[in-house]
């Protein structure tokens, strides 16, 4: 049977009776509705059923942001199930948390708390919650520059030459890479290390560009490729010249070198620098494909 008001009967077509178009029609209704309701399962679809109006450049929540809480240098996590996957940033609050479906916990606190405006941590795409639409605007670019600062090779070639103050969101004057770094606890021995290494031009200049080791592929399970990728966050978020406050904290870092060494070197207990510095420069060069020679 076809759904154009016909059908055949032994090799020809009749027109169908008003009961029987008024069954096929409901049938494709019915079809329909459900091809809608498997889709709008899904967290990451988009739903069918919306209205096909743009909305995503007039979103009428973007003075509810408040950049002031907004810290992206702690662990991607959501604070609510632990997770590392599909995790969003509250830019109302700061707080992270997981997917935005209608079960997500990003969806509940959108209701629960009345925060409308999310950031999805991987993407760098802005979304409306609960209604799940993106947002598109360009005054949040300097959002998305504090997540993930990226430089340019002119840039680069700049920062020998430029030393001027710059202000930070918060109101602080600092100089890009003359920045200071949160200690947690005991991580002192930690960031005295960082820090001199941030300002060794070959090193830098190499990290400041994401695309010179973001390709590098180790073996499954090997985690030693956190070291290369925390760092360079770190060297790219002293040197960011647009920071939303004159400090940064390396606790991504901190806890990949806990990782890697095994514990050998912790947050929460002295170490010695000089033993960090030897083994962190040979862990950074099997993290990006060198040996373990000391030849290498």
């Amino acid at each position: 049977m076809e759904n154009n008001g016909t059908a055949h009967v032994k090799g020809e077509k009749r027109k169908l009776e008003p009961d029987e178009e008024t069954e096929v029609k409901k049938k494709s209704e019915t079809s329909s509705d459900n091809l809608v309701e498997a889709y709008s399962s899904d967290d990451e679809y988009e739903h069918l059923n919306e209205p096909k109006v743009d909305r995503s450049r007039s979103c009428p929540y973007l003075d509810t942001i408040n950049r002031s809480v907004l810290d992206f240098d702690f662990e991607k996590l959501c604070s609510v199930s632990l997770s590392h996957l599909n995790v969003y940033a509250c830019l109302v609050c700061g707080k992270y948390f997981q997917g935005r479906g209608r079960k997500s916990h990003a969806y509940t606190h959108s209701v629960e708390c009345n925060h409308h405006v999310f950031l999805n941590l991987y993407t760098l795409k802005f979304y409306c919650l609960p209604d799940n639409y993106m947002i598109v605007d360009s005054s949040l670019e300097d959002i998305t520059y504090v997540l993930n600062p990226t430089f340019t090779k002119k840039h680069i070639k700049q920062l020998l030459n430029d030393s001027k103050l710059m202000r930070a969101y918060d109101g602080t004057t600092y100089l890009p890479g003359i920045v200071g770094l949160n200690n947690i606890k005991a991580n002192d021995y930690c960031n005295v290390i960082l820090q001199a290494l941030s300002h060794v031009p070959p090193l830098r200049n190499y990290f400041l560009r994401e695309q010179n080791y973001s390709h590098i592929k180790r073996p499954p399970g090997d985690i030693m490729i956190l070291l290369s990728q925390r760092f360079g966050e770190l060297i790219r978020k002293l040197w960011n010249p647009r920071n939303f406050k004159a400090h940064v904290s390396p606790h991504e870092m901190l806890q990949s070198i806990v990782l890697c060494s095994r514990k050998r070197f912790q947050i929460t207990k002295q170490g010695d620098p000089l033993d960090l510095l030897t083994w962190f420069l040979n862990s950074m060069n099997v993290a990006l494909n060198g040996s373990k020679k000391r030849t290498s």
